[in-house]
């Protein structure tokens, strides 16, 4: 993103794990704001929902 901005032409929402060891807080916070999308953080996530807590999450999530 830093090389390449992008620039969004849809609505876009983004589900980040609190404990994503990947990409950290900052990054997915300044990209969600320079796309317009909308945020959801999971207390306690990670990067990849697999426990049944996350999935149950996710599933609320995309449901919303």
């Amino acid at each position: 993103m830093r090389e390449h901005p992008v620039t969004w032409r849809v609505p876009t929402r983004i589900l980040y794990g609190e404990r994503d060891e990947l990409t950290g807080m900052r990054t997915i916070t300044e990209f969600a704001e320079k796309s317009g999308a909308a945020l959801t953080v999971m207390p306690g996530g990670e990067h990849w929902f697999h426990t049944d807590e996350q999935l149950r999450f996710l599933d609320r999530w995309i449901s919303a």
